[in-house]
């Protein structure tokens, strides 16, 4: 961060490189550290996952907020100096708390971390993947090939350890592969909104609730505002319902996200469908509602899915199946550019964007996407009946 609040561009491509190399190995790392915390059978990781998303959205907010007083000042080497130092503090705060969080059981913990390679091969993979990012950035354009590719080998090569495994653990691996495939959906949702509908704020909607100028940035941050909600609710809920000696298994949890969704994405063509006759202006509150309703599948869908690894992979191969959860996403990013492209329409300039022109374009994109959300509930819904057994068999 100090590296990019420098007014120098190779200064800011290296401070990049290392953000995106830090982010990377960081995100997993800690779905890996409070994976570990938990036992198989324990249910409580479950609900820790929840409250973690939900105070990982808290700081999203609040940096929201931070984020535009600095911009309206137009002092963006100060937002960079605030977040570098906030990432300071957090290593503190990660090394005060080390005994808690270090390796336990994994292949690095039981012997790479006791083998003198480590100080060659970890830092050789730091230098790879920092060199890499140099090259992505200077070259974006291989980067959805190399995403693509990079998926179909982890996927092959994750299929091949399910085939060398006994029958009960292989078949908790195919349960894992099929419900990580729905952050790979969240995924798609997550593309789609951040440019085709925040255009469709833009130009086609009063952008006011309650006489409030809501900008699409401003409109945005209500997402982040509903899993804040509805994470800790889900957490009250789960364990509320663990006191009580059940629980909601995973492949339902899923389900009930997606199935969410289909309802998240019918509030655009009824906002279209109740738009003002003469201008096609649409009430701001119902990509707000879309949003909420989003960021309730959201939480049942990610949550549940950062949860899947303690609880069917075994602490050898967490680090890799973690790794392929994040490659879903990627995967789903990558999927979500044409389709938001085509939204937004790519050969229209903006001044020639209008909410009548454009509206009927939005309706059919998201009813299209209302039927593909249909289709996958059910889809998951068929599935998770015999998903579940599959946890049910953990437990005995």
């Amino acid at each position: 961060m100090f590296m990019i609040a420098e007014h120098n561009q190779t200064l800011i491509v290296y401070g990049m490189a290392l953000f995106i190399t830090g982010a990377g190995l960081n995100v997993s790392c800690l779905n890996m550290m409070l994976t570990q915390l938990f036992k198989t059978e324990d249910h409580n990781r479950r609900i820790a996952f929840s409250i973690n998303y939900s105070c990982m959205n808290i700081g999203f907010v609040g940096s929201f907020i931070l984020a535009g007083v600095i911009q309206s000042y137009g002092t963006y080497t100060i937002a960079f100096y605030t977040a570098a130092g906030c990432l300071a503090l957090t290593v503190i705060l990660h090394l005060l708390n080390f005994k808690n969080v270090e390796d336990k059981d994994t292949f690095f913990h039981n012997q790479f971390s006791k083998s003198n390679a480590r100080f060659l091969v970890a830092p050789g993979i730091i230098l790879v993947c920092f060199l890499f990012s140099i090259f992505l950035i200077r070259h974006a354009e291989f980067g959805s090939n190399l995403v693509i590719c990079v998926f179909i080998l982890v996927f092959i090569y994750l299929a091949f350890i399910a085939l060398k495994q006994e029958p009960e653990y292989r078949e908790r691996i195919i349960a894992f592969m099929l419900l990580s495939s729905a952050c790979m959906i969240f995924a798609f949702v997550q593309g789609m909104q951040s440019s085709a509908l925040e255009n469709f704020v833009e130009f086609n909607t009063n952008k006011t609730l309650f006489g409030i100028t809501m900008e699409p940035a401003t409109v945005n941050t209500f997402e982040s505002l509903g899993v804040i909600i509805f994470g800790f609710l889900l957490a009250i809920l789960s364990k509320r319902r663990l006191k009580n000696g059940t629980t909601l298994p995973p492949g339902s949890l899923i389900t009930r996200g997606i199935g969410l969704y289909v309802l998240a994405f019918m509030m655009i063509p009824i906002g279209i469908l109740l738009a003002n006759k003469n201008t096609g202006s649409v009430n701001v509150i119902f990509p707000i509602l879309l949003l909420l309703i989003v960021a309730a599948g959201e939480i049942h869908v990610n949550a549940t899915s950062y949860a899947l690894v303690g609880d069917l992979i075994k602490p050898v191969h967490q680090g890799i199946f973690t790794g392929y959860m994040f490659v879903n996403v990627a995967i789903g990013i990558v999927i979500s550019g044409p389709v938001s492209n085509y939204a937004i329409g790519n050969k229209l300039k903006a001044e020639d964007i209008t909410a009548l022109g454009t509206n009927q374009m939005y309706s059919n994109i998201f009813v299209c996407l209302t039927v593909i959300a249909i289709i996958l509930t059910i889809i998951f819904f068929l599935i998770s009946k015999k998903i579940n057994k599959v946890f049910d068999n953990i437990k005995e």
